[in-house]
């Protein structure tokens, strides 16, 4: 018994281009609007001092 496994035929879709297009939207939503809102709340949480005792830490 082995773990091996043939690789796929070449040319076969593993995402459509539907697909694609709906992670590409998410990947731009993360990176370009949700990150930037994380990251300035976890600054001013941080700049509130002690960050063990900060429950706005706890995204």
């Amino acid at each position: 018994m082995s773990r091996y496994r043939p690789p796929r035929p070449a040319g076969t879709a593993l995402i459509t281009p539907e697909g694609e297009a709906r992670m590409r939207a998410e990947f731009h939503e993360l990176w370009h609007v949700r990150r930037p809102q994380v990251t300035q709340s976890v600054s001013e949480a941080a700049a509130q001092g002690d960050r063990s005792e900060n429950a706005e830490n706890n995204l």
